[in-house]
């Protein structure tokens, strides 16, 4: 893995919780350990730039596995599911320790896109996946079709409907990620009465075809084309109700995106400890006599701006947790915002480290192409401030409560830091 000269992503997560609440000294630990066997796992697994893209692929797999059998994977998944049930803060604090040694780690923790199997699928389908996610299988999404992602409401992909409820899909999705590694995907589709509907669908079923396509970034995971031909979907295998996509899509992202977004920043902050290690490296050579003041300006910027955009992913995945009717808001803003921070960060730190940042296999290189995938991936930045721009500018909200902090709990049972 590249240098970071001793820093790690647990030295930019520590000073920030005292505005955390709901991270205990407990969870902090836990996260300075998982840091520590990730660096273990990479170690082993390396998944760099220079990496053959089918290993890396494996090397990935075999990291999600790992953070499985480590019990890493369920920490924010409820008891129920057979989780650990620590708040959803503890998942985005782990993706930023991902995305610090490298954005393809986005999948190394967590449901994922399995979250809606989890939180709506029937009885018998979350019974049958949902131990399968958390023993390491990857989840996949294929909602984006060639005329584009914002346009959900107009998907091509139908549902013909059968007497008994099976539903006979066909279509096309396109730049679908975890292409050829999903177990299961959660198909969008639209069903006879033009409703969108969302249903699980095993990646083994009969009527699936993949084209493979070669991403500019993000190409840890297989990405390209997910074509149906007469796919049969059993009735139990629709996820929620009938007819209730759009809503399920709008529920979930606004938890998903805040993860992305502190993917993206992790990224961009190992980037900045990568410059500021090169930089102080060269000092000490002599190659350069002191740091120049544009660079400092740089360097002070992109921190402040990193760490202010992670608090508010922090922040908007709080929101989604509680069911906040802000969380949508706020998941659609803080993707694009932070997304667009870590990117400009990423860009401009790389400057600072001379033509060695620009060799294709570094690491910052990498991190700038992966981000600049994630400009792209999981809603178009304009989209995004457009919407939340819609809800800012709509007659306001009568009495929008917006949940405390969650604290975190103790043993005893008793938040901790408060008295009982």
């Amino acid at each position: 893995m590249s240098n970071h000269d001793g820093r790690r992503a647990h030295d930019w997560i520590a000073p920030l919780m005292p505005a955390i609440a709901a991270v205990s000294s407990a969870d902090l630990a836990m996260l300075e350990r998982f840091e520590g066997d990730l660096t273990g796992l990479l170690a082993a697994y390396p998944v760099d730039a220079g990496v053959e893209p089918v290993l890396r692929s494996q090397r990935l797999q075999k990291i999600r596995e790992a953070t499985a059998a480590s019990e890493y994977l369920a920490l924010s998944v409820p008891p129920r599911l057979g989780g650990s049930g620590r708040p959803a803060i503890v998942q985005a604090l782990m993706q930023f320790v991902c995305g610090y040694y490298d954005v393809d780690l986005r999948d190394s923790t967590g449901l994922g896109h399995g979250r809606l199997i989890a939180d709506h699928a029937s009885a018998s389908v979350r019974d049958l996946w949902v131990p399968r996610l958390l023993d390491g299988a990857v989840p996949g999404i294929a909602i984006t079709e060639s005329h584009g992602g914002s346009q959900v409401h107009a998907t091509r992909t139908r549902a013909t409907l059968a007497p008994d409820g099976t539903r006979t899909v066909t279509g096309m999705k396109t730049w679908i990620s975890r292409l050829t590694e999903a177990a299961v995907f959660c198909l969008f589709f639209a069903d006879p009465d033009g409703k969108i509907s969302v249903a699980a669908v095993d990646a083994r079923s009969d009527g699936l075809a993949r084209v493979p396509l070669v991403p500019a970034g993000l190409s840890g995971w297989t990405w390209g084309e997910l074509h149906l031909n007469q796919v049969h979907i059993h009735p139990d295998a629709i996820i929620g109700q009938p007819g209730t996509g759009m809503s399920l899509l709008r529920e979930h992202f606004a938890g998903y995106r805040p993860l992305v977004a502190a993917t993206a920043l992790g990224a961009a902050a190992g980037c900045h400890d990568r410059t500021v290690a090169a930089l102080e490296t060269r000092r000490r050579s002599g190659s350069i006599a002191r740091l120049r003041d544009n660079a400092l300006i740089t360097i002070g910027r992109s921190y402040a701006e990193i760490n202010a955009a992670f608090l508010a992913a922090c922040n908007a995945g709080t929101l989604a947790e509680s069911g906040s009717p802000l969380a949508s808001r706020w998941g659609c803003a803080v993707k694009a915002q932070g997304v667009d921070t870590a990117y400009r960060a990423v860009s401009e730190l790389a400057l600072l480290t001379g033509a060695s940042g620009f060799v294709a296999d570094s690491a910052t290189a990498k991190a700038v192409r992966d981000l600049n995938a994630l400009l792209y991936a999981d809603g178009i930045h304009d989209s995004l401030y457009r919407a939340a721009g819609r809800t800012l500018a709509a007659p306001a909200v009568d009495a929008i409560r917006v949940p405390p902090p969650r604290g975190p709990v103790l043993a005893s049972g008793a938040p901790e830091g408060r008295v009982t």
